[in-house]
C-alpha cells in the first residue's frame, strides 16, 4: 500500500513534499508544518533523481523541472556546523595531532613561506 504523501511548509515560504506520516512526523519539531500544495507564490524543496542534489525552485516552475529529473521531496537533512565530519577537524577536537600543531595558519603566513619555493 502507497503511503500518503503531505506538503509541509517552513513558515517562510519554502514548501517540501514528504512520504508517510512518520516524515511527516519527524520535520514537524524542526519547524515545519502540514499544508496545501504550494501555488505560484512558494518555493519548492527538489531532490534530482539521478545525482541527489537538493534545490529550492519556485513552485510555478515545479512541472518544467521535473521533465529535467528533478521531483518534489524533503528538504535536506539540517547539518549540525559543530559536529559535522565534513566541516569540522575531528582530529582537532578530539585533541589528535591537528590540535596540537604549534603553528597555525597565520604565523605560517606571516613568515613569509610561500607555497612552491
Amino acid at each position: 500500500m502507497a503511503k500518503t504523501k503531505y506538503w509541509l511548509t517552513d513558515g517562510y515560504g519554502a514548501h517540501a513534499l514528504v512520504e508517510g506520516a512518520e516524515e511527516r512526523d519527524r520535520w514537524v519539531p524542526r519547524g515545519w508544518s502540514e499544508t496545501a500544495e504550494p501555488t505560484g507564490e512558494g518555493r519548492v524543496w527538489m531532490r534530482h533523481t539521478d545525482h541527489g542534489g537538493h534545490q529550492l525552485f519556485a513552485a510555478g516552475v515545479v512541472e518544467t523541472w521535473r521533465a529535467l529529473g528533478w521531483e518534489p521531496s524533503a528538504p535536506p537533512e539540517p547539518v549540525d556546523v559543530l559536529h559535522d565530519e565534513q566541516l569540522v577537524d575531528v582530529a582537532a577536537v578530539q585533541g589528535g595531532p591537528a590540535a596540537q600543531s604549534t603553528t597555525n595558519t597565520t604565523e605560517a603566513a606571516a613568515s613569509g613561506n610561500t607555497k612552491g619555493k
